[in-house]
């Protein structure tokens, strides 16, 4: 078993329980409530905003050219393809990606991301990968379970979202971070194999909570950032 084949095993858990949580199945089923799904678009766009940071933070500390460019890819893609489709989301509701800025983060997603930059700001390469890997993989694992049980979801509004998630480009670009971060993470001793692992499931705990928190509802506001 790879390093991240052990890091994905113990944290598999987490990942179900995320793909079984009343978000999920509310958008599988239809019944999501629009303000709901409209309440995750701009709590994951806020989040994204620091997810990328966390990336940032892995180019300053890159050890090599390659490292640095491997980091940098995710910054185009994400602006490519996860942010074009929430954009459009938002453009559904008057909303735009500057408009974003005005709302406030809740309660999950504002430990969420103070996890992800404190975790970029005071540790070293392997510990980034490990605390931004499970948001990556995590929503491969979660929006694949969705569309087997929900194969119709393809053609409701979450059809976009869906297949961002689904694509055989994101499978593969997850199979690269992967591979990578068995690269990166294999040649380590126990210990801090030990404390990678430990990363990689407390963010897999904070991704569960963010999923967890979209299934509640909560009043739309803007606020203080």
């Amino acid at each position: 078993m790879t390093f991240m084949e052990s890091v994905i095993a113990d944290s598999m858990p987490l990942w179900q329980e995320a793909a079984s949580c009343s978000f999920v199945e509310q958008m599988g089923r239809g019944t999501l409530e629009k303000e709901m799904f409209l309440d995750y678009i701009i709590q994951d766009s806020l989040y994204l905003r620091d997810y990328l940071k966390a990336f940032a933070m892995g180019m300053v500390k890159s050890r090599s050219l390659r490292e640095m460019q491997v980091f940098y890819s995710v910054l185009g893609y994400v602006n490519d393809s996860e942010n074009a489709t929430r954009l459009c989301y938002l453009a559904e509701r008057g909303l735009t990606d500057d408009a974003i800025e005005n709302y406030s983060k809740r309660p999950a997603c504002t430990a969420y991301t103070q996890f992800l930059l404190d975790t970029a700001k005071q540790e070293e390469i392997p510990e980034i990968l490990m605390a931004v890997m499970p948001c990556m993989l995590g929503y491969a694992y979660v929006f694949e379970t969705l569309l087997a049980n929900y194969p119709a979801v393809l053609k409701s509004q979450y059809g976009p979202l869906v297949c961002d998630y689904t694509s055989e480009g994101y499978k593969e670009s997850c199979q690269f971070w992967t591979q990578y971060c068995d690269e990166v993470c294999e040649p380590l001793d126990t210990k801090r194999k030990q404390k990678l692992t430990a990363i990689f499931r407390a963010a897999s705990r904070h991704e569960l909570d963010f999923w967890e928190m979209a299934g509640t509802k909560n009043e739309i506001k803007q606020g203080d950032k």
